[in-house]
């Protein structure tokens, strides 16, 4: 059997909504709430679109670093 290093979009995209859910979680812990509360801030967020532009590959940064860009950016709407 021949081995590749294509993901198929089915499981790029299963992927890329797991690690959403990790988001939320560690969102939820850092701001004291749960991931239910934050996760549709998260969803409307410019790095959640992010996130899903399978060309940035954001994803590839795991959950730490994407909780810390979404915080940037909360923070950047806030002091605006």
């Amino acid at each position: 059997m021949a081995m590749t290093n294509e993901i198929s979009l089915e499981k790029e995209n299963a992927a890329i909504d797991m690690i959403a859910a990790m988001v939320a979680e560690e969102l939820a812990d850092e701001l004291n709430t749960t991931p239910e509360e934050i996760l549709p801030a998260f969803l409307q967020s410019g790095t959640c679109k992010l996130l899903y532009d399978r060309e940035s590959k954001l994803w590839w940064d795991g959950p730490s670093e994407i909780a810390d860009m979404y915080l940037k950016e909360r923070n950047n709407k806030a002091a605006s």
